[in-house]
């Protein structure tokens, strides 16, 4: 069923650093890929160095300090731009961006999209072999976004210091305009959204049909497990 509550002043204070949780996991991530050409490209295994790797039918490019671009797989692509940026898309039709400052999309599996421009943010589309149709969208700074499973959507749009989770079937997670707030909608066919919100925990599932919705809300935990809908605490049915 739904749940509504107010976060305690501890848990809200909380949501203040998830900015740093991204920062810092994305230096930690960047800390150990040595020093990268300010522009390289490698097309079908062509032209690999320099920070820029390719397999056959894949591409991979790199501009800007620091970037490093990493494509294997069919008809793949990872593009890396900005000052210390990672592109790394591994599998099928997929395809990776990176841009901006200290930001790094991955996609992992088929038919994947991660796609990421802001500061300090960790944005991946598909956490496996096995994940296919996974969207991981990100338009802001001190972000995590993951879309993992099949079929699922995650995005954070101008928002900044966000978590933003879609796991399972074919469920959603929308971060819009919010901040310092963690989005997850997770099971099948199950979505999360919070819009101008600041400070929320927002959660649907596993569903099926599970959504919780957050709207111009500051410190609310809504949640919605059971097939239908929870509107800022209000469930229907």
């Amino acid at each position: 069923m739904g749940q509504h509550r107010t976060i305690s002043k501890d848990k809200l204070a909380g949501g203040v650093l998830l900015g740093a949780v991204a920062s810092g996991l994305a230096a930690a991530a960047l800390g150990g890929a040595g020093t990268a050409n300010a522009t390289c490209a490698s097309i079908s295994g062509i032209g690999n160095g320099g920070g820029c790797t390719s397999t056959p039918t894949s591409f991979a490019i790199g501009l800007g300090p620091g970037t490093k671009a990493t494509a294997a797989g069919l008809f793949t692509g990872a593009i890396a731009t900005g000052t210390n940026t990672t592109a790394s898309s591994t599998g099928a039709l997929s395809l990776a961006y990176a841009g901006g400052d200290s930001t790094i999309s991955t996609t992992t599996g088929n038919l994947n999209l991660a796609f990421s421009q802001g500061k300090n943010t960790i944005v991946t589309a598909g956490t496996s072999p096995a994940s296919i149709g996974n969207v991981a969208l990100n338009v802001g700074d001190s972000a995590i976004v993951t879309a993992t499973g099949t079929g699922n959507l995650a995005a954070n749009v101008l928002s900044t210091n966000n978590i933003v989770t879609a796991a399972g079937v074919g469920s959603t997670a929308f971060n819009i305009a919010s901040t310092n707030s963690i989005v997850t909608g997770a099971g099948v066919l199950s979505n999360a959204t919070n819009i101008l919100g600041k400070g929320n925990i927002v959660t649907g599932g596993p569903g099926p049909l599970a959504s919780a919705v957050s709207i111009g809300e500051t410190g609310k935990i809504r949640t919605r497990t059971t097939p239908g809908i929870n509107i800022n605490g209000n469930n229907i049915p």
